[in-house]
């Protein structure tokens, strides 16, 4: 049973019935929807599609944020010299002053995804002056990024609260925040979609790294997006950033995701390249709760087996790794439980872990202690299953529970029996509470499969 999970990207090569159900069989655990390429309406229709297809699998909204692009005539920029640009062209409210005050003389101006290059020399109040450091021809509609500059303000546009709005409607699982810069950033998002959808921080900016602690600690999960990470930050030290966002986030027991360019050239090929899957390796060894595919399986030509060809990287590179328990170390009492029920897994060689939990919370905690068997988490609703998919090493059902803990382990381990996640002879670490269904875990029992 494969620990790190699969995030596949729907697109137009995989937004039917056929395809969704063709991903989820060859490994998809979650399913994420791109508010970058659809519009408030297709948001709508595509998490109906998801529901009507696969009603228990994760949707993962991925909200556009504030992506600046250049809008102006295509140009020449020479090194050395200086240039003018205006905030139009540069997809900067005019209305904000400087974008709320954050840009000042010194700070660099990336263009066309960092392949061009120059510094503020002179800042009005509609445009800006700068000096060329690295040239080359600037086309229209090329990405912009201002890397030392903290924007003021919200980070939301009016299609993104259009679209946390139908996240809210819908009941999402997972909404991720585009562009997160701090963590009253994630506060804002949070204060729309309510308490019902988990809010994952995209981290892709050098301000929200510096403040990953105080980000993951208002966050359900992280995201390490690579693509404007590695603009952002020199390339060769996003590696070292990405270890970091994994290692914080486990130790603050909250979810981890690896994204962008993990298997891109399975866009167009049906086999991984190998230092792709070195790439996916090191997020398994890196500890992410899960691991995403993008391009690849939203407009690839091969899109299922992009889905197999992950998962195989993942479950092979799974067999050698042995993840450090960060997260008992760090939270020793809120982990005493569940920390306890991970090392007897260990110690006995038991072949799973069954957690009775009522919204998750119990076994995503048995997740951060990263237990060496698979979690088998029983829960009563539907909604509270698939959140859990994107959990690592958690395998969720769906079990009524009653108010007698031994009656509610009897059905849970029956319904882990209808799924086939338990068999005869299966020792099972039972980790619950005695005093309440929705008490934290508080006892635990060993159980041998007749």
């Amino acid at each position: 049973m494969r620990k790190t999970k699969v995030i596949a990207t729907l697109g137009p090569a995989t937004a039917s019935p056929e395809m969704i159900n063709a991903l989820v069989q060859a490994g998809a655990d979650v399913l994420r929807i791109n508010c970058s390429h659809v519009t408030t309406a297709e948001l709508r229709e595509r998490i109906a599609l998801i529901r009507a297809t696969r009603s228990d699998v994760g949707v993962l909204v991925d909200i556009q944020g504030p992506k600046l692009r250049y809008s102006g005539e295509p140009r020449e920029l020479r090194d050395g010299t200086t240039e003018r640009f205006s905030f139009v062209e540069l997809g900067l409210p005019e209305s904000r002053g400087g974008v709320a005050g954050g840009l000042a003389v010194g700070q660099r101006l990336l263009l066309d995804d960092g392949r061009l290059e120059a510094t503020m020399e002179s800042i009005g109040a509609d445009h800006l002056v700068v000096r060329v450091v690295r040239g080359g021809n600037l086309r229209t509609k090329k990405g912009v990024n201002l890397p030392d500059t903290e924007v003021g303000g919200s980070v939301l546009s009016d299609k993104d609260r259009a679209d946390l709005e139908v996240v809210k409607k819908e009941n999402v699982e997972i909404v991720a925040v585009s562009f997160v810069q701090r963590p009253s950033d994630i506060d804002e998002v949070r204060g729309i979609v309510g308490p019902t959808a988990q809010v994952f921080a995209k981290i892709e900016r050098p301000q929200a790294l510096e403040r990953i602690d105080d980000i993951c600690r208002v966050s359900d999960g992280v995201m390490a997006a690579r693509g404007d990470l590695g603009v952002e930050l020199p390339f060769q030290v996003v590696p070292a950033a990405q270890h970091k966002i994994a290692r914080t986030a486990l130790r603050h027991g909250v979810t981890s995701i690896c994204a962008t360019e993990m298997l891109e050239s399975m866009i167009t090929s049906t086999r991984a390249t190998r230092a792709e899957v070195a790439d996916v390796t090191g997020a398994v060894r890196d500890g992410f709760d899960a691991v995403m595919l993008s391009g690849e399986t939203a407009v690839g030509a091969n899109p299922v087996r992009a889905v197999e060809v992950m998962a195989a990287i993942c479950e092979a590179a799974e067999r050698d790794v042995t993840l450090p328990v960060v997260f008992a170390d760090a939270n020793p009492e809120t982990a005493a439980v569940t920390a306890a029920a991970s090392s007897l897994a260990r110690r006995i060689g038991a072949d799973s872990l069954l957690s009775l939990t009522y919204t998750g919370y119990s076994a995503r905690l048995l997740a951060a202690c990263r237990p060496n068997a698979p979690i088998i988490a029983a829960t009563p609703t539907e909604t509270a299953a698939r959140k859990l998919k994107v959990a690592w090493g958690v395998y969720p059902v769906v079990s009524a529970r009653d108010p007698d803990v031994e009656v509610s382990i009897g059905a849970a381990l029956t319904a882990a029996r209808d799924k086939g996640y338990v068999q005869r002879g299966n020792r099972v670490v039972v980790c619950a509470s005695r005093l309440s269904p929705r008490s934290d875990a508080d006892t635990i029992w060993l159980h041998t499969e007749p």
